[in-house]
């Protein structure tokens, strides 16, 4: 995206809470550093500041090189609360009060402030996977998201089918949800032969692998790829490897790792934990198949990023993954090992066809269109408050 100068005149006054930007968020911190990029690169940009604590941003996320990028349209506040703390419910009244619109990207937030929220609900995971978290620290997820949903003006959901749960779950009314899909950044895109093979020798990767991207959490249904991953080796006599990439939570890896022990593949594993964003094309690029068993996700962005680098795609058939990937990707049902194992040896099979299809598919989904749709969800809140 150019460089853009000069703010226009008029334009709203958007106050985007990046404070979630930092290293336990992840994927909520690609989201608002994407998001803001690409608003600031249209024609008819807001003038956004962004929120954020200089001691939290991951290098990887450089927010003065981005707002440098973009002089009059993006500027920085530096703040001293961290989420989830009670000094975030007082330090933004009084700053809040200069802009028209505040963007919340997460349910735990600051609640009272005097303009519009609007806030992106990625996904209700905790409502809709009770089990992964205790009773206790469920009841609050809970209190703070009725909370949330209840004070914003406007809702935006990655998909219909996290917008699905909101209503049905949480009994929001849709016309207060606007689904907005997010997009895949421009880094992702297929590799020639020759960057393959320089990526392959620079992160030291397997010749043949199939390949997981996310987070360790109980939800993302690992346990069950590596059962899948087993029986496919043993019905096969297939050698291929299994590359798991992603932020560790290191409360679940010593488990999955017994688990790969146990099943006597631990040699057969590799596990990458968090990837450089620079790197993430070659390893998705290099895979022989893209594996996403995840049990919910309220969008999945992963399966995207892994289409539009030329990676052949298998997912489960739940939540928004069917929604995202389209006839793109081979669905299983993910709690089926044999099924999971099954997709596997299909999808190696299919591998040609479903690249082409990924790389189409993932063409549709950018983040100028997520900015476009976002800023109309601006416009309306300031139009209903006049």
């Amino acid at each position: 995206m150019g460089k853009s100068s000069g703010k226009a005149a008029g334009a709203l006054r958007v106050a985007l809470d990046a404070r979630y930007v930092q290293e336990h968020f992840p994927g909520i911190g690609r989201y608002v550093y994407h998001l803001a990029e690409a608003l600031a690169a249209l024609p008819e940009a807001p003038r956004l500041t962004l929120f954020y604590n200089p001691s939290q941003t991951p290098p990887r996320y450089d927010l003065p090189a981005l707002a440098g990028r973009f002089p009059g349209r993006i500027a920085l506040k530096a703040v001293t609360a961290w989420p989830f703390s009670l000094s975030e419910q007082y330090q933004f009244f009084g700053p809040a009060r200069q802009f028209e619109v505040w963007h919340a990207p997460y349910y735990i937030r600051p609640y009272l402030l005097p303009l519009p929220t609007v806030l992106t609900a990625h996904d209700v995971t905790n409502a809709r996977l009770p089990g992964a978290i205790t009773p206790k620290t469920r009841a609050a997820f809970e209190a703070a998201t009725r909370l949330a949903f209840l004070s914003s003006k406007r809702l935006i959901a990655a998909s219909q089918a996290a917008a699905s749960d909101i209503e049905r779950l949480y009994g929001v009314k849709p016309a207060k949800i606007q689904v907005i899909p997010h997009g895949v950044s421009k880094n992702f895109k297929p590799l020639n032969p020759s960057e393959q093979a320089e990526g392959r020798a620079r992160l030291e990767l397997p010749e043949r692998y199939l390949l997981y991207v996310g987070i360790n959490k109980p939800h993302k249904n690992l346990a069950r790829l590596l059962q899948a991953f087993t029986l496919y080796r043993e019905q096969s006599g297939d050698a291929i490897k299994l590359v798991l990439a992603g932020k560790e939570d290191p409360r679940y890896s010593a488990e999955l790792r017994e688990k790969a022990r146990q099943l006597g593949i631990i040699g057969e594993i590799e596990f990458r934990g968090e990837i450089a964003e620079a790197n993430l094309p070659a390893i998705y690029a290099c895979a022989e198949l893209f594996i996403f068993p995840s049990l919910y996700e309220g969008f999945g962005l992963p399966i995207l990023e892994a289409m539009a680098c030329g990676a052949p795609v298998i997912c489960a058939n739940n939540s928004s993954l069917p929604e995202v990937a389209g006839d793109a990707a081979l669905l299983f049902p993910a709690r089926d090992v044999p099924a999971i194992s099954a997709a596997i040896r299909e999808g190696l099979r299919q591998a040609e066809e479903l690249r082409k299809k990924g790389l189409e598919r993932a063409r549709f989904f950018t983040w100028q269109r997520a900015a476009e749709m976002t800023v109309q969800v601006y416009q309306d809140v300031c139009r209903k408050k006049k």
